[in-house]
């Protein structure tokens, strides 16, 4: 069996198309700056892999019957793209399943819209397992049950997957049909049953209503957030949220430190209503430090040190990466916290963190411009790499005397981060992720917007990274150079000058006081 998929994931059209060109581009060809063929080519390509080319072309981007296979190809191995120029490969498949699949994925991924590049994957897994259905939904069927088989944001990511204005449906079937998944009548092949088993064997078990709620903590602990949550809401829509409260926190009790803080945030929201749930939790050991921390926020008490510790160390437990978990101790008071902490996981974190050593400490020195002025308006900040895009914002709100009465929003590439109380569509948490991820080098960019409606844009850009020699030297956040008076935001002609002068002094007074 395994003979004859390898040889239908050889032999599908977009594989076939694929190898042709790159037998046409040989020892090279001239490519765009976006690194696709030019225009004048398109006539020369489409008749060497057997395809109609349109009348008129744009970019041969434009163009799926070339675009696909010239992603696959490169995607396998067959073309590699270095600088202006493409050139052929004489690269060897091991494994002619596998390099269906890496085509597979890639082509699906530059199909997408959306940010993360995996609509068209989410849309396609999705058809794929509805497909294997005795007997086969028929397209308006197909349409019909996707809310059924996505959750929020992957519906929306799905619907919007793919780049030509088509219906993402007939533009999914028509793709998995090029592949060889599906047949002309829309039926799963061979090869379309494997890649549907091998998108279940990667695919975590659907949160449905009918889970007990430590299967509900523990799958949606490992969802990206916005997904896991959505995924709760459903299982909680039709449940009395008091009872689901102490169901849910019974089962945080045992759980991973990562499901544990999913729980506890999932019931603190659900507001004070569970509050009878949080009074039982304080008998938990593992619970009682979240209790104490929700009860208090509702009541305006503080937390004691030793809950503090306890909960650092919870949240550095949480995740996987352990630089990652580095910085939480750090940001939380450093190694001490942990040695002090009663958390029963604090001597195995502590051993880890030991073992690892610390990080590299690292100071960015970001060049802010404001975009679309008649004058040029920047500030250039000193910052630690470590800190997250929430603190980012703040810095920035003080550079630009902006007062933070708008929304904003971060985008690097795909990505984009704001502020997770104004729920901002396909936009990840900011406090979650750090500048060293976002930037982790001098090439990289980043836009920052705030006031959606006025649409005040800023360029970031790294000037220069320092990395520090004392490892345990204080890092301030400051601004070291700027130019240009900023514009007022809402300014009226009656509230006097209409912008704020560059004044780095006072600049960094405030910055001391938000960052003491």
């Amino acid at each position: 069996m395994t003979s004859v998929l390898s040889h239908d994931a050889e032999n599908c059209a977009i594989m076939v198309r694929a190898r042709s060109l790159a037998g046409w581009v040989g020892t090279g060809k001239p490519v765009t700056p976006r690194s696709v063929l030019r225009p004048r080519d398109v006539p020369a390509v489409a008749a060497a892999i057997g395809i109609t080319p349109p009348d008129r072309t744009r970019t041969a981007a434009d163009i799926e019957a070339l675009h696909r296979p010239w992603t696959a190809a490169q995607a396998i191995g067959l073309i590699t793209v270095d600088g202006s120029r493409a050139v052929a490969k004489a690269a060897t498949v091991a494994d002619p399943l596998d390099a269906w699949w890496s085509a597979f994925l890639a082509v699906l991924e530059a199909e997408s819209n959306d940010r993360r590049g995996e609509g068209a994957v989410v849309l396609c897994r999705a058809l794929l397992l509805m497909l294997a259905d005795e007997p086969p939904p028929s397209v308006e069927e197909l349409e019909q049950r996707l809310p059924e088989q996505l959750i929020y944001p992957q519906l929306g990511a799905a619907w919007n997957a793919f780049r030509r204005g088509v219906d993402p449906v007939d533009a999914a079937l028509d793709a998995l049909a090029e592949f060889g998944a599906v047949d002309a009548d829309h039926r799963l092949t061979a090869l379309g049953r494997w890649a549907c088993d091998r998108f279940a064997a990667a695919t975590p078990p659907p949160i449905t209503p009918d889970l007990p709620a430590d299967d509900l903590l523990a799958r949606a602990a490992r969802l990206p957030e916005p997904d896991g949550w959505h995924a709760a809401q459903r299982w909680l829509a039709d449940r009395d949220l008091e009872q689901a409260a102490t169901e849910i926190l019974a089962a945080a009790a045992d759980a991973t430190p990562a499901a544990r803080i999913f729980g506890a945030d999932l019931v603190g929201a659900l507001g004070e209503k569970t509050r009878p749930a949080w009074q039982a939790a304080l008998d938990r050991p593992m619970l009682a430090p979240h209790a104490r921390s929700v009860l208090g926020l509702w009541d305006g008490t503080d937390l004691d040190e030793t809950d503090r510790r306890w909960l650092a160390v919870e949240c550095a437990l949480a995740v996987d990466d352990i630089e990652e978990a580095y910085h939480r101790v750090d940001d939380a008071g450093g190694m001490a916290i942990v040695a002090a902490s009663t958390h029963p996981g604090a001597p195995g974190l502590h051993e880890a963190l030991t073992a690892a050593g610390r990080p590299p400490r690292r100071v960015y020195r970001l060049k802010v411009v404001l975009s679309d002025l008649d004058v040029p308006v920047w500030r250039t900040l000193r910052v630690p790499a470590t800190i997250t895009l929430d603190v980012l914002h703040a810095a920035i709100q003080a550079a630009f005397d902006w007062d933070d009465d708008h929304m904003h929003l971060f985008e690097s590439g795909r990505d984009r981060y704001s502020d997770g109380a104004f729920a901002l569509d396909d936009a990840d948490e900011e406090s979650a992720v750090r500048l060293v991820k976002v930037m982790p080098d001098k090439r990289a960019t980043m836009t920052y917007v705030y006031d959606l409606g006025d649409w005040w844009e800023h360029r970031i850009t790294v000037e220069r990274i320092d990395e520090l020699p004392d490892p345990d030297a204080a890092v301030t956040i400051e601004c070291v150079a700027g130019h240009g008076d900023a514009p007022i935001e809402d300014w009226d002609p009656q509230d006097g000058p209409a912008t704020t002068p560059f004044d780095p002094d006072a600049i960094n007074r405030e910055l001391a006081e938000l960052f003491s």
